[in-house]
């Protein structure tokens, strides 16, 4: 699927802005549900319990939405 819209090349602090502020929506998410986590290796589920480790995933997600926009 082809994007439209002509693709903007931005400065890196633009996208140093844009990453931080996709982190800080996608920690108010993972906050309000508070039951994200992951399965490790022996498939038995983790759920978050550090501010570290939410916040580590808010970054994972940022990362992740901004590599897709590339994609698209």
């Amino acid at each position: 699927m082809s994007n439209p819209v002509k693709k903007l090349t931005p400065a890196p602090e633009d996208l140093v802005r844009l990453r931080d502020e996709i982190a800080m929506h996608a920690l108010n998410g993972l906050l309000i549900n508070a039951q994200w986590g992951y399965t490790n290796s022996e498939g038995i589920r983790k759920v978050y319990q550090t501010s570290q480790e939410y916040a580590d995933q808010a970054y994972r997600l940022a990362d992740e939405m901004l590599a897709s926009r590339e994609r698209i």
